[in-house]
């Protein structure tokens, strides 16, 4: 009889990356600069295209050379010049440049972490100003410890900026007619930033100063606000030139330029100037270009036909002003003229629909429904859809606007009915995880989709076929609600009196009776727990309850602890969360119409309250002897 070998589990190997298979013996001894010998190339990116063409032809073998050595090096070099370069990030000036949903990337600068010594050993010996800029301060990022690293990327990207003021060096995607690129301006600021860390008062820093002055006076000579905006902007931030000669540069340019030039720009320009006026400690020039900046969006403002633009105008105008007591009247005149715009934005607002076929869905809500008993169904009915996980709705978000960038690429105001801006989220960058606010519009938009279908599938096809098939009273919720820990003894009956309206229709009546009581019932169930739900004011010695708002706000992880976070998330959703329904705020200062009850958000914010009541019942079902 023969033993049969036990099976062996196959296990993949992990995926390493091209980009970080070199060694110190692929390098040694090997020309790696022949792939870019000759380029006048300016980008680093165009330096990684050429380094990725030769790659492939050795992979291949077309370049005859057969040679893996070779295509480990030149995937080295690809990765390291095809990171995404981006100055303004300090301390993490290179991210990927591609970014999967799956969370694959492209090269970042930690992957190089383990081949310190051949980024070194390589930037010792570029002879190309554009690569040796680049090996050099991934070098120094990687190892701070490697300060020679950092001077020379100093070094190099000084050279750098004047090799492409020179014109030895050129952009593929630059302009032959237009001396400016926004690069080089990333490139002074890079290098302003490696003076500030390295040393800025060592002499390696005097070039970079001198370069930005020089830079700036060019741009100013040339009367083009773009790029005076930007180095204006940068000798500024980085405290180079006196302010108050900045101040008087930009005016200067301000008053030459022609009556059309592009308002934004001009608004930019003015609010530069106030900036380094304020810089200056000149109080009253601050004053004065903060109110020349407000009066071009105004002027702007009456030129636009839209009102929604107009209005969006105006209102920066205002803020403008803020602050200036010599501007009080202005300020007054343009909310009036705001408030007037403002009438007009409900005409511009379009209505964009997509179809979505629930029949399936609502017969089979229906048909479980049908044979129930009156209690058995209100059970089920607090069982029809679930509060989300925040965690989930957060990692699907950012892999929805990964997926879709576009869609969120730009900042947007949220306008009421009115055309008043209520909330404004930010616009994502990308790369990296987005800005919080606009994970939070993504949120707020997935949400709102995800309780319409509850709403049109579920909670209403159900609340229908539940009032036809049995007769239900307040006597019917009162023997849920005074059993309920979720509810005082004291407001039972009022609980009962707002889910009878809710399951007769009466819309209205149930959101205005419902929500002033779920803020009593969160402080009534913490108090339960033992905490203490006041506020106490030192001064006049007098305690309050507090607020839904204060409590998420103070007592947020409590409130987690005794309903768990996908609860309170759906509660701060529903009910306070911009962008987002808000129906707390609506309900409170009577800022809703009479429709806003029997819209999705307002039922299922009737139904969430009788879910929280219906919870704490579930596990007495048969103790309670409803039937």
């Amino acid at each position: 009889m023969t033993e049969t070998p036990p099976e062996t589990e196959e296990r993949e190997e992990p995926q390493v990356s091209p980009w970080i298979r070199v060694t110190m013996a692929d390098v040694d001894g090997l020309d790696f600069e022949q792939v870019i010998s000759g380029s006048t190339a300016a980008d680093s990116q165009e330096l990684g295209d050429l380094y990725r063409a030769a790659s492939g032809a050795a992979g291949s073998g077309e370049d005859g050379t057969n040679d893996p050595a070779r295509v480990r090096v030149w995937d080295f070099l690809w990765g390291v010049t095809g990171m995404h370069f981006k100055p303004e990030d300090t301390n993490e000036p290179f991210g990927p440049m591609l970014v999967m949903g799956d969370g694959r990337r492209s090269a970042a600068p930690s992957d190089f972490r383990e081949h310190g010594d051949v980024l070194q050993f390589v930037a010792g010996k570029a002879a190309n100003v554009v690569l040796r800029a680049r090996l050099n301060d991934v070098a120094w990022l990687l190892d701070r410890k490697q300060a020679a690293c950092g001077v020379e990327a100093l070094k190099a990207y000084v050279e750098l900026v004047r090799r492409i003021e020179a014109g030895e060096l050129k952009f593929r995607h630059g302009d032959e007619d237009w001396p400016f690129h926004p690069d080089t301006k990333d490139y002074l600021l890079r290098a302003l930033g490696l003076a500030r860390m390295l040393g800025w008062a060592k002499p390696e820093a005097e070039p970079v100063r001198e370069q930005l002055v020089a830079v700036r006076k060019r741009a100013v000579a040339a009367r083009d606000p773009v790029p005076v905006h930007w180095y204006c902007e940068l000798d500024l931030q980085m405290r180079v030139s006196d302010p108050l000669e900045v101040a008087a540069e930009i005016e200067d340019v301000l008053t030459k330029l022609p009556a059309d030039a592009n308002h934004h720009v001009v608004v930019d320009l003015w609010r530069l100037a106030s900036r380094a006026y304020q810089a200056g400690k000149k109080d009253d020039d601050r004053q004065r270009c903060q109110i020349a900046a407000a009066e071009v969006m105004v002027a702007e403002a009456e030129k636009i036909a839209s009102p929604m633009l107009a209005s969006n105008l105006l209102g920066n105008a205002i803020a403008a002003l803020h602050g200036i007591a010599s501007a009080r009247p202005r300020r007054t005149e343009l909310r009036h003229k705001l408030v007037e715009v403002q009438a007009n934005v409900g005409e511009e607002m379009g209505t964009f629909s997509q179809e979505i076929d629930l029949t399936e869905l609502v017969e089979s809500i229906q048909n479980r429904i049908k044979p129930l008993s009156v209690y058995d169904s209100l059970f089920v009915f607090a069982v029809l859809d679930q509060s989300p996980d925040p965690e989930k709705l957060r990692t699907e978000a950012i892999e929805q606007i990964r997926k879709h960038p576009l869609s969120s690429l730009f900042g947007a105001a949220h306008l009421d009915d009115e055309g008043k801006v209520i909330h404004r989220t930010g616009g994502a960058g990308g790369f990296g995880d987005p800005d919080d606010s606009v994970v939070a519009q993504q949120i707020a938009q997935a949400e709102g989709i995800r309780r319409h279908i509850s709403v049109s599938g579920q909670i209403e096809p159900a609340r229908r076929t539940m009032t036809s098939g049995h007769y239900l009273s307040e006597d019917t919720f009162y023997a849920l609600t005074s059993q309920s820990p979720f509810v005082p003894q004291d407001l039972a009956q009022t609980f009962a009196r707002g889910f009878n309206r809710f399951f007769q229709g009466d819309f209205t009546s149930a959101l205005y009776i419902l929500t002033p009581l779920l803020e009593n019932s969160l402080r009534h169930v913490l108090k339960q727990h033992g905490h203490d739900v006041t506020t106490f004011d030192n001064a006049g010695q007098t305690q309050e309850d507090r607020t839904i708002t204060s409590l998420f706000d103070g007592m947020r992880s409590e409130l987690d602890a005794v309903f768990g976070r996908d609860i309170t998330e759906d509660i701060s959703h529903v009910f306070l969360g911009r962008p987002g329904p808000a129906i707390r705020h609506g309900v409170a200062h009577g800022l809703l119409h009479d429709g806003s009850p029997y819209g999705v958000d307002a039922i299922y914010g009737c139904w969430l309250i009788f879910r929280l009541c219906l919870i704490p019942l579930f596990p007495y079902r048969a103790e309670l002897g409803l039937t």
